[in-house]
């Protein structure tokens, strides 16, 4: 079973609301390719001449995929981002309006995927599936979490070395922070997505805690499965506040035991980039926050 073998086999639209009218905010329909969301927007902000602030989105699309989503530009001219040529991006403009586009701002995302690599066809059933967050999140290395469990431990230094950041003497701080705030709260999201991935592999709910200083837990049995997490990991949930560097402590949130999978459709078809064998083409709906590769990898796996 092969995923994302080429970008073209995973495919995102991103489904937003947009309230288009008189305003200093001009959106976008940004399309990459082979590109992550900051990367992108860091180098439209560059040919612009424009603050990173100044550019807004709701979410962050895959690297490896072919990825449709609105960003929201403060004061600029259109006709400047018509001569804007960037490698395997493009942009389409939408209008104008009142409100910058700010992560979450999104209601979910249409998602196309071809499986490849496959041997027999077989039934694809329509199953419940843990919302599990997936490897994403946590980075090829699998160590975003660790940078993020370093910071939230008060470890500074480990954190530095985990991201081979240089340092001007022990100042380990200062050295972090010459990495965007985003993706510092991101490390630190990283970890609190890997504490919920271990609680919900024990716990059957509608909805479970994302651990966070102010997490209060009503439930007996998730207050038991996150205590024992949480001493094992020697962790506090005191400690996503992180004195030394409040700006990325992090409150905590809610989120769904079960992914809400919509309008599955599946094809399939003979595999041409792999002889002899088959390929499996899904389309689906997904609400933000969750992901298609593991909806992809329960559906197989189950079938299988």
């Amino acid at each position: 079973m092969k995923i994302k073998q080429i970008p073209e086999d995973f495919v995102v639209k991103e489904r937003i609301k947009l309230k288009i009218s008189e305003g200093s905010y001009s959106y976008f329909k940004l399309t990459k390719k082979d590109w992550n969301t900051l990367d992108a927007v860091k180098k439209i902000a560059e040919k612009l001449n424009k603050s990173l602030k100044d550019i807004g989105y709701a979410g962050n699309k895959d690297k490896n995929a072919v990825t449709e989503q609105v960003i929201s530009i403060y004061q600029i001219n259109k006709e400047k981002i018509e001569n804007l040529k960037i490698k395997d991006i493009s942009l389409e403009f939408l209008g104008n309006g009142k409100d910058r586009i700010n992560l979450g701002d999104l209601e979910g995302n249409d998602f196309i995927v071809i499986v490849r690599d496959l041997d027999e066809k077989m039934d694809i059933k329509d199953i419940k599936i843990k919302n599990f967050f997936d490897d994403q999140r946590f980075g090829i290395s699998g160590n975003n979490f660790m940078i993020g469990k370093a910071m939230v431990k008060g470890d500074f230094k480990k954190a530095c070395e985990l991201l081979t950041l240089e340092v001007d003497g022990a100042n380990y701080v200062n050295a972090l922070r010459t990495i965007e705030r985003k993706m510092l709260r991101f490390y630190v999201n990283a970890y609190q997505s890997h504490l919920f991935n271990q609680a919900l592999k024990s716990l059957d709910r509608e909805k479970l805690p994302v651990p966070g200083f102010l997490t209060k837990f009503e439930d007996e049995e998730v207050k038991g499965v996150y205590h024992e997490i949480l001493e094992k990991e020697d962790i506090k949930l005191k400690d996503f506040i992180i004195p030394s560097m409040k700006e990325i402590g992090s409150e905590g949130t809610v989120r769904a035991c079960y992914v809400h999978l919509d309008n599955l459709k599946t094809l399939w078809q003979k595999d041409e980039l792999n002889e002899g064998k088959n390929k499996l083409r899904l389309s689906f709906s997904l609400n933000k926050g969750e992901y298609a590769t593991m909806v992809v990898k329960t559906l197989l796996t189950k079938t299988l």
